[in-house]
């Protein structure tokens, strides 16, 4: 089975410590994502590797219910989780980098897909993808430096 993976990148001006918070949490993701997405929480634990989450996520008129498992929780430097749905299993890796009080956040995301899938992630994925990715850390960026509360 084919992969496919693409990486975006942002700098927040805000700690490490406070971003990575934000970011894990992931019933907060709708709260930047560039697509409407709700995901919520099956156990109410708090975030550690093997929580399960279902989110419901939209895009292009698609709706798309997925169920979401935390993979890696290690902070303030990496979290990551595992989304599993119809079109297949999107790993998510986030990574958080001090900078002189600022953090460099970088995800990446690996599908594991079939070879038509594949295929139609290379017409998608430079039009499509990409540009949603962007919008979404630049959302956090916007979400994370205008509110000193979180």
């Amino acid at each position: 089975m084919p992969r496919a993976s693409f990486r975006t990148g942002v700098m927040i001006q805000a700690r490490p410590e406070k971003v990575f918070g934000y970011v894990s949490d992931l019933s907060r993701h709708g709260e930047w994502a560039s697509d409407p997405v709700e995901i919520v929480t099956v156990e109410s634990s708090p975030a550690v590797v093997g929580n399960r989450y279902r989110s419901t996520a939209q895009s292009h008129g698609v709706t798309f219910q997925s169920e979401l498992v935390v993979t890696e929780y290690k902070p303030p430097v990496r979290f990551a989780f595992v989304g599993q749905d119809s079109t297949g299993r999107v790993e998510h890796l986030f990574t958080f980098r001090d900078d002189g009080g600022n953090t460099r956040v970088e995800r990446q995301m690996q599908f594991n897909i079939s070879f038509v899938q594949w295929l139609a992630y290379l017409a998608l994925a430079y039009p499509v993808r990409i540009p949603s990715a962007r919008r979404t850390m630049a959302r956090l960026k916007a979400k994370l430096e205008e509110s000193s509360d979180m």
